[in-house]
């Protein structure tokens, strides 16, 4: 599992990575990375765009892939919004965007989640009984139920399962150069199909999950909140699948009304300055589009807070 930073600006965000990096964590802990935070990343990226998020002249706009829906289950019609709204605010901007058609998630999240619970659920039961806290039903319909381990064998092949999508993901990131020879600096996606969590009605969680698999840099930036007036029920969808069918079905305008939207920025792996420069990016363009009084303010038009 992964553990990200939250806080209430973007800028917030660059700062705590900063402060971390500059204590060397990775000489308390072999486990991290030895790798200084990347400032001269960040100017490459941030150089490529004007303070309000405009391209700069000059210099090379951003090429970024938006994914509208992995195919497995639609987003809600507030995620839809959101998604329009970020790609509208960046073509206005003078950046590119190109459709994002990868290899299945929905591939990546069987891997991934078979891997994590490989071990039988013995690691998770094992801190649920420090504090007698139970399982909760979400993981427990995820396969977090006690078990015997997996084989080692059909574990190896799982790792190298999970490698083999890797490649197949990284040749469909280099394939977007063949257009015009810039391939895509960061991919725009939902970050569930939902808006805010309701208990007990996250049924789909690849948007994420499969970038858990990847190992990717990810920061999520806020849009905007679900509005029942302008996001109201499509009854006309047909939904994909069974677990579409469930999702379509739990929303509920009235319910969502005010839920924060927002949207997930994916770069590669270990690209963590350069998605947090790009994010920065996009927020700003946000910003001009929704108020553009107040887009090199530094300030968010909803009250969420960005996450990486």
């Amino acid at each position: 599992m992964t553990i990200g930073f939250f806080s209430t600006s973007v800028d917030g965000i660059g700062l705590i990575m900063k402060s971390i990096l500059s204590t060397r964590p990775w000489i308390r802990d072999p486990a991290v990375v030895p790798m200084p935070f990347r400032q001269d990343v960040v100017e490459e990226y941030l150089g490529r765009a004007n303070s309000d998020g405009t391209a700069r002249q000059g210099r090379t706009p951003l090429k970024l892939g938006i994914l509208w829906t992995d195919r497995v289950v639609e987003p809600h019609p507030p995620i839809i919004r959101g998604l329009k709204m970020v790609v509208d605010a960046v073509k206005k901007a003078g950046h590119k965007v190109v459709d994002w058609a990868p290899p299945s998630h929905e591939t990546a999240k069987r891997i991934h989640l078979a891997i994590i619970t490989a071990d039988g659920a013995e690691d998770i039961h094992k801190r649920l009984k420090l504090s007698g806290e139970p399982l909760i039903p979400e993981l427990e319909a995820r396969g977090m139920r006690p078990r015997p381990p997996m084989e080692l064998l059909k574990f190896q092949d799982l790792a190298s399962k999970g490698l083999e999508f890797e490649s197949q993901y990284s040749d469909y990131w280099n394939s977007t150069a063949g257009d015009d020879g810039q391939i895509v600096d960061a991919v725009i996606m939902p970050v569930a199909p939902h808006a805010a969590v309701i208990p007990g009605k996250y049924y789909h969680i690849d948007y994420t999950e499969a970038l858990n698999l990847l190992n990717y840099s990810v920061a999520v930036i806020p849009v905007t909140k679900a509005d029942k007036d302008l996001d109201p029920f499509d009854s006309s969808y047909r939904p994909l699948n069974r677990k579409d069918e469930k999702n379509w079905k739990a929303y509920d305008p009235e319910l969502y009304h005010g839920g924060p939207v927002g949207v997930q920025i994916v770069a590669r792996k270990f690209e963590e300055e350069k998605v947090w420069a790009i994010s920065k990016v996009i927020h700003a363009t946000l910003e001009r589009a929704i108020n553009p009084h107040s887009a090199t303010q530094g300030t968010s038009h909803v009250n969420i807070a960005p996450r990486l």
